[in-house]
C-alpha cells in the first residue's frame, strides 16, 4: 500500500513538470519561462532545435531523479515490510516470555505453600510424637509454644548482647534456647520432651581420650553420662559448661549409665577428656529435638 501511494505521488509530481515544458511555440514565447525552468536551462529567444534539446535534457536528468526516488520508495517500502513482517514475531515472543515469566511466578508461589504445608505438617507430627511419648494435647501445644518463645528469647539476649559489644560465645548460644526451654519445662518434662523428639537424654561416649581424667576414672566408649556433680546433663554443651564452674581441680562425681547399670565415678573438675553425642544442638535450635 505504501509501494502504491509512493509511486502515484511521483507519476503526479512527473506529469505536473512535463505540463509545464510540452507546449507548442506560441505558448512559450507568451509565457515567462524563467518561472519553470532556470534561465541557464531553457531561453526562449533560442532556436526551436536548441530548445528542444534543452527540454530533452530537463526529461532526462527528470527521469533520473525518478529512478533515484523509486529506489528510495522501494527501499523503504521494503523497511516497512520488513517492519510488519517481525512484527507478529515480536509480539509472540513477549507474550512468549510473559508466558514464561507468569509461570514461573505460579511455580514459585506453589513452592512457597509447599514448604509451608511441609512445615506444618512437621510441626503437626511433633505433636502426634508428643502425645505418643505421654504429654497430653494442650500440654504438647504448650511445650512447642514454650519452645518457640525459648528460641525467640535466646534470639533477643544474643541481640542485646551485640548491640551493647558483649562478646558472644557460639557454642553457649547454640544450646540458649533448649538451656531455656528446659528451665521453663523443669528436668522430667524436658527429658519425656527428649525422649518423644527421639533425641539422646544424655552424653554418649563414642572416644576416651589417653592420658584423661575420664581414662583415669575409666570412663569407658559406650558409656552415657547422666549427670555431672550432681546437676543432669542431656547434651554435650551442657556438660562442658559444668566442667567450667567451681573450683578447677576439686573432686566431682559423675554418674555413668554403663549398660544398663548406674555407676558413680570421681573426676576432677575440668575437662573430662571425651568426645561424645547427645541431642543436636543446632538442630534443636529450631526444632527442639535432635
Amino acid at each position: 500500500m505504501q509501494k502504491i501511494f509512493a509511486a502515484v505521488a511521483i507519476s503526479l509530481a512527473a506529469g505536473f513538470a512535463l505540463g509545464a515544458w510540452v507546449a507548442d511555440d506560441e505558448q512559450i514565447a507568451d509565457v515567462d519561462s524563467s518561472a519553470a525552468l532556470p534561465v541557464s536551462q531553457f531561453d526562449p529567444a533560442a532556436p526551436l532545435e536548441e530548445r528542444l534539446l534543452s527540454l530533452e535534457q530537463v526529461l532526462a536528468e527528470e527521469r533520473q531523479s525518478r529512478i533515484l526516488l523509486m529506489e528510495q520508495v522501494d527501499e523503504l517500502t521494503a523497511a516497512i515490510e520488513r517492519i510488519d513482517a517481525a512484527g507478529p514475531r515480536f509480539i509472540a515472543e513477549r507474550s512468549a516470555r510473559e508466558d514464561e515469566l507468569r509461570e514461573r511466578r505460579r511455580q514459585e508461589q506453589g513452592q512457597s505453600r509447599d514448604v509451608a504445608s511441609a512445615m506444618q505438617n512437621f510441626q503437626d507430627r511433633r505433636l502426634g510424637r508428643l502425645v505418643d511419648g505421654g504429654f497430653s494435647e494442650e500440654e504438647a501445644r504448650r511445650v512447642l509454644r514454650q519452645e518457640s518463645e525459648a528460641q525467640y528469647k535466646a534470639m533477643q539476649a544474643a541481640w542485646e548482647a551485640q548491640r551493647s559489644g558483649e562478646q558472644l560465645d557460639p557454642f553457649r548460644a547454640m544450646g540458649s534456647p533448649q538451656s531455656q526451654l528446659r528451665a521453663d519445662l523443669g528436668d522430667n518434662a524436658y527429658e519425656r520432651y527428649l525422649e518423644a523428639q527421639g533425641a539422646p537424654t544424655s552424653v554418649q561416649i563414642t572416644q576416651v581420650l589417653d592420658g584423661s581424667p575420664g581414662s583415669h576414672a575409666g570412663l569407658q566408649p559406650g558409656d552415657e553420662i547422666v549427670s555431672y556433680n550432681g546437676d543432669r546433663v542431656f547434651n554435650v554443651m551442657e556438660l562442658r559448661n559444668l566442667t567450667m564452674q567451681g573450683r578447677p581441680g576439686e573432686d566431682v562425681i559423675v554418674e555413668v549409665n554403663r549398660d544398663g547399670m548406674t555407676m558413680q565415678l570421681s573426676l576432677p573438675r575440668g575437662p573430662v577428656g571425651i568426645s561424645g553425642s547427645s541431642a543436636g544442638v543446632r538442630n534443636m535450635n529450631w526444632w527442639g529435638g535432635g
